[in-house]
């Protein structure tokens, strides 16, 4: 077995560890770093440049802060669209908002927005949900007996709710 048959197990640091390799990497070279750390020195440099943003992470999280959103006006507006709909008693499923994510982005104040370059895909639905923190005990496979039981409706987009 040679070098390029041997895969190595894929690591997540603390970003106390990543912020200890790059005070050591400013006082050393990267390649010496990668040695006496066993990493990548690749993983140095990356380090490196995002040296701010881990300062600004606490010490015991392993990831860095979620990207930026794509379409952030949209992501804005529908997002005051479906705590509005909660706030109404209706149930904003994962179709629904991307449904209604879809017919936001022909409108005019969009423009930024391709139609066709926007698909409001399920995964995109979910990060959307995860980074809004609209995932609840209301969209899980319970949620007909949960609306029942709250008076709370489903909400359906072909009648008219936009």
């Amino acid at each position: 077995m040679n070098n390029s048959e041997i895969k190595r197990k894929r690591s997540a640091y603390h970003a106390a560890f990543k912020l200890k390799v790059v005070e050591y990497a400013e006082a050393n070279s990267n390649c010496t770093v990668a040695r006496e750390f066993c990493i990548n020195e690749k993983q140095v440099r990356d380090w490196r440049k995002n040296k701010t943003t881990l300062k600004d992470m606490p010490r015991s999280k392993k990831k860095c802060p979620m990207r930026c959103a794509s379409f952030p006006e949209l992501e804005k507006d529908l997002h005051n669209w479906v705590v509005e709909c909660r706030q109404n008693g209706y149930i904003g499923t994962r179709n629904g908002i991307g449904l209604c994510a879809l017919q936001m982005s022909k409108d005019d104040k969009y423009k930024s927005v391709k139609p066709s370059m926007f698909v409001a895909s399920v995964g995109w639905c979910t990060r959307f949900m995860n980074c809004h923190g609209l995932l609840a005990s209301s969209v899980n496979k319970d949620s007909a007996k949960t609306a029942e039981r709250s008076g709370r409706k489903k909400s359906n987009l072909s009648k008219g709710l936009l």
